[in-house]
């Protein structure tokens, strides 16, 4: 097998992806995710503290994307526990979510 024969095989496997663009995502994607964690962490304790409440809503959006990450993630790598926590996290998203809306009931 020849230089042109393996690149053109590599192409072919990797179906006309970037590799180095699809792991500067993949870097990027966890970087966004623990900055967004560590905002709806300051928003909560600032909520808390200040405004003596807690906020469901923030931790349901955040739960919601981590959980699909993590679903995803299930789909391409089949590993068991990316399914179990990416459930986890969308059934505490949606535990969230509504008491967001029960919260405005009780008013």
């Amino acid at each position: 097998m020849d230089k042109n024969e393996i690149l053109e095989k590599s192409r072919q496997e990797n179906k006309g992806e970037d590799l180095f663009e699809r792991d500067a995502m993949n870097s990027a994607s966890q970087k966004a995710i623990a900055v967004g964690g560590l905002l709806c962490m300051f928003l909560s304790f600032t909520d808390i503290f200040l405004g003596g409440s807690f906020n469901y809503t923030l931790w349901g959006v955040y739960l919601s994307m981590t959980g699909t990450t993590l679903l995803v993630k299930y789909l391409h790598l089949r590993k068991i526990h990316e399914l179990i926590f990416g459930i986890i996290e969308l059934v505490l998203a949606i535990a969230f979510i509504v008491l967001h809306f029960l919260r405005f009931n009780a008013r």
